[in-house]
């Protein structure tokens, strides 16, 4: 397990991201794109992310047919930029990745639960859960 696990790290540790990051980083690469259409790139973070946070407010309280004008405004501009077909891909490959957050003693038990074994330093912990979770697919095979 410990070559596995030497060799998950080799190829995601120096440097490298997995893919899911890759996608994640794409998205939110495109998310300050859109923010840049919408000429607030040059405002001062505090400003902008006030600004974002009041618009969210007030996208909760938008009625449906409210956000479809709101929507068919943004994707007019979109498609007058030519980049919707990119920004509605990243969005739907940004609903496929879902974030949590696990305690060092979670990935471990998870670890274990899977009949692994926990490496002793905590920054080996997600490479052998990866390890771990990949054994246990091809178990299941």
């Amino acid at each position: 397990m410990i070559n596995k696990v030497n060799a998950i790290q080799n190829r995601n540790g120096n440097g490298h991201h997995s893919h899911e990051q890759g996608l994640r980083v794409h998205h939110l690469a495109n998310l300050g794109g859109l923010i840049a259409l919408a000429g607030l790139d040059l405002e001062s973070p505090d400003f902008l992310l006030g600004a974002l946070l009041s618009v969210a407010e007030e996208a909760r309280k938008l009625r449906a047919e409210e956000r479809a004008q709101v929507a068919k405004i943004g994707r007019a501009k979109l498609d007058e930029r030519a980049t919707g077909k990119r920004a509605w891909k990243s969005w739907q490959r940004a609903r496929d990745l879902h974030a949590i957050t696990l305690s060092t003693n979670q990935v471990r038990d998870i670890i274990e639960a899977l009949g692994g074994q926990a490496p002793e330093s905590p920054t080996h912990l997600v490479l052998a859960l990866s390890q771990a979770l990949a054994e246990a697919f091809d178990e299941a095979n």
